[in-house]
C-alpha cells in the first residue's frame, strides 16, 4: 500500500512541476531538491531509501507545498523567488525548521540533517 501511495504522490508532484513549464512561467521559478533525512527500508524484497516528509511555508506563514515520504530519490519542488521555511522531522522524530532563500532561475539542493 505504501508503494502505491508513494508512486501516486510522485506522479502528482511531477505533473505539477511540468504544468508550470507548459504556460511559459518556467523562468519565474527555481527548482529546489529537498534532501530530507532518510532511512533504508525493506519493501517487497528489496531495500530502498525512504526520505522523510516535509512542508514549505512562505514569508507570510502560508503552507505552499507538502511532500509525503518518497522512495529512492529526494523530492524536487518548484518555487518562486523569496524566503521560505522548510519543516521536516529528523531521524529522532523531532520537527525541525530550516530557512532558505531562493533566487530566480537557480537550481538549489538543500540537504537537511
Amino acid at each position: 500500500m505504501k508503494k502505491v501511495f508513494s508512486f501516486i504522490l510522485s506522479v502528482v508532484v511531477i505533473f505539477q512541476i511540468n504544468s508550470f513549464a507548459s504556460n511559459g512561467e518556467k523562468n519565474n521559478f527555481s527548482l529546489v531538491e529537498v534532501v530530507t533525512p532518510a532511512k533504508e527500508v525493506y519493501d517487497d524484497g528489496i531495500y530502498r531509501i525512504q526520505f522523510s516528509s516535509f512542508y514549505v511555508v512562505d514569508e507570510n506563514g502560508n503552507k505552499i507545498i507538502s511532500s509525503g515520504e518518497v522512495f529512492d530519490y529526494a523530492a524536487k519542488i518548484k518555487v518562486s523567488e523569496g524566503k521560505y521555511s522548510i519543516f521536516y522531522k529528523n531521524l529522532n522524530d523531532q520537527l525541525v525548521q530550516k530557512e532558505i532563500i531562493v533566487e530566480k532561475g537557480n537550481y538549489l539542493r538543500i540537504k537537511l540533517d
